[in-house]
């Protein structure tokens, strides 16, 4: 480099403006560094927070309580509808039920298939997605409260887990004891509207083996009222059309196949439901249908009887008559107190209710009859005027499912405060997108209002000179 350059670039510097540096510059760049490193370890120590948070409130298979909140279980004197955050099965176990409900105010359009549980022992709802089966006709509860079984599946309430083994087809009844159920096999269809069962099975628990099957031709099974098991599970009636049908499992075959031993009439009625065998298992109950002139509703003219028939000449035993049943969709007998007292499930029609024909070749659905609005728990009694009701569901709890066992003893507990189990999984996520989505905005209002107070304070310019200018 020349001289003259080098005196050019100097005198060039010389003339170049000074920079002036606010006095606090490395001080603030100090500080901003520390509070974002401050704010950083803030939202890294509140996610923490929310994710322990969310760890300790997640869904967990809790079992029932060792010791009853009650003397005694019961069916409750009040039901509820379980709200959305209500815990399913297998998120917390209810333990053995009371009851399986379901209808309008339990489904909702974002959760269309499930249904309600409530515990024997105490007011623990729980909710099951059972699919879009109707509790009581195509989802059953065992006797003994501890079993919901709907199509292909049997869940142990007290576990919250599904029992392997359960059979293929369209649940039907259990047998009283419980561990033997009776199911359809999936129908066939003949267009345009007749349906078809190719036969219907006995599935043992104990042995987790089929141990009977009746063929039953070109007729539909329709599930809910078409089927019961003896006291001692030993023999089948099954309505077929307009038949019931009475068939041993001791004459399985080979291929566990058996024809019916008798075939009694039924003469525009029907099968009385699960609980059809009276206690000696030497009769069967059965439903006549009539009508009638001065019916509650007399939009709705259906009248129901119950009736018991020998199965060794189908001949109907004489005695005083049980109660009409006047203006109801359905009956479906759970059990006997005695051979005069006979405990069931009935169906309240609504003002939107049809009362149709009889057909036994069209898959109505639901099956508990379109326009039901309530069901009702009565003790129909030989003799008495009228049935006496024993609990009878909320607006819209159209469907109900109830442990026989408790039904026929009359066991009845007083009802509490509900229990609903530990929120739900999508219930503690939707919490926790909600705290974070909080958590942010603050966070950057705390930053802004911080940098508002930082700015306010006086600064002083520095002032620096170039190379060679005098100090």
């Amino acid at each position: 480099m020349t001289t003259r350059l080098t005196q050019a670039l100097r005198h060039l510097a010389d003339e170049v403006p000074a920079a002036a540096v606010p006095e606090e510059l490395f001080d603030t760049a100090r500080t901003r560094h520390r509070r974002r490193r401050t704010v950083v370890a803030a939202v890294v120590a509140v996610l923490v927070l929310l994710a322990g948070t969310g760890y300790a409130l997640r869904p967990v298979a809790l079992p029932a309580p060792a010791t009853p909140r009650v003397d005694e279980p019961g069916l409750p004197t009040r039901l509820v509808v379980p709200p959305l955050r209500t815990a399913s099965v297998r998120e917390s176990a209810p333990g053995a039920a009371a009851l399986l409900f379901g209808g309008p105010a339990v489904r909702t359009d974002w959760f269309e298939n499930r249904m309600g549980v409530l515990a024997a022992d105490a007011d623990r709802y729980r909710v099951l997605d059972a699919g879009t089966n109707v509790p009581g006709f195509e989802a059953l509860l065992s006797p003994d409260g501890r079993y919901a079984w709907e199509r292909g599946r049997l869940y142990d309430l007290t576990t919250g887990n599904t029992v392997p083994g359960a059979p293929i087809g369209q649940p039907l009844g259990f047998a009283p004891d419980g561990t033997r159920l009776v199911y359809a096999a999936d129908d066939t269809f003949t267009p345009p509207n007749t349906y078809a069962t190719p036969y219907v099975g006995v599935y043992d628990r104990s042995s987790r083996a089929e141990v009977l099957r009746v063929r039953v031709g070109s007729a539909w099974i329709p599930p809910g009222r078409t089927a019961a098991l003896s006291p001692d599970g030993a023999e089948l009636a099954l309505q077929v059309r307009d038949e019931v049908w009475l068939t041993r499992v001791a004459d399985a075959g080979a291929d566990r196949s058996a024809e019916p031993y008798r075939r009694l009439p039924l003469a525009g009625g029907r099968l009385a439901g699960a609980g059809s065998w009276l206690p000696d298992g030497r009769s069967v109950a059965v439903l006549e249908r009539s009508t009638c002139t001065d019916c509650p509703m007399p939009s709705y003219p259906r009248t129901w009887r119950l009736a018991t028939r020998a199965v060794t000449d189908a001949v109907t035993q004489p005695a005083a008559a049980f109660p009409e049943l006047r203006s109801r969709s359905y009956v479906q007998v759970l059990g006997w107190r005695s051979a005069d007292e006979a405990v069931a499930l009935v169906g309240v029609p609504g003002p939107e209710a049809v009362d149709r024909p009889e057909e036994h070749d069209i898959a109505w659905g639901p099956y508990h009859e379109l326009g039901t609005e309530a069901v009702e728990l009565v003790l129909l009694r030989r003799g008495a005027p009228a049935p006496e009701v024993l609990l009878r569901t909320p607006a819209g709890i159209t469907e109900l499912a109830v442990a026989a066992d408790l039904a026929v003893d009359g066991d009845v507990r007083p009802s509490g405060r509900p229990d609903y189990g530990p929120p739900p999984f999508w219930l503690v996520a939707l919490w926790l997108l909600g705290a974070a989505a909080l958590a942010v905005p603050l966070f950057a209002l705390l930053r802004h209002w911080r940098g508002r107070r930082t700015g306010t304070r006086p600064r002083r310019a520095v002032t620096r000179r170039g190379p060679g200018a005098p100090g």
